[in-house]
């Protein structure tokens, strides 16, 4: 299967930083808010609604996506590394 348009080299040269791509700010932003959601409700689940599996789901939450978070940073960095050297 051909690559979408978006991803291969342009004839004008390489392909723009990811970093500032504004789809892939807003997952990041998504992820960022994730986390923060999901330790809220891990401090709030138990002692606020009762639930000690609502605790551990917020954590869970929030660590699977402080993960994503991290992922999709490295990503981002190994991408402006690869266009920083010329090698796109």
């Amino acid at each position: 299967m051909a690559d979408p348009p978006e991803n291969r080299p342009s004839p004008q040269g390489p392909r723009p930083d990811p970093r500032q791509d504004p789809l892939y700010r807003m997952i990041l932003a998504v992820l960022a808010a994730s986390v923060i959601v999901g330790a809220l409700v891990t401090l709030t689940g138990e002692s606020l609604f009762g639930s000690r599996a609502l605790a551990n789901a917020g954590l869970g939450m929030a660590v699977l996506c402080l993960v994503l978070y991290w992922v999709f940073r490295l990503l981002g960095r190994r991408a402006a590394r690869r266009r920083e050297d010329g090698r796109d």
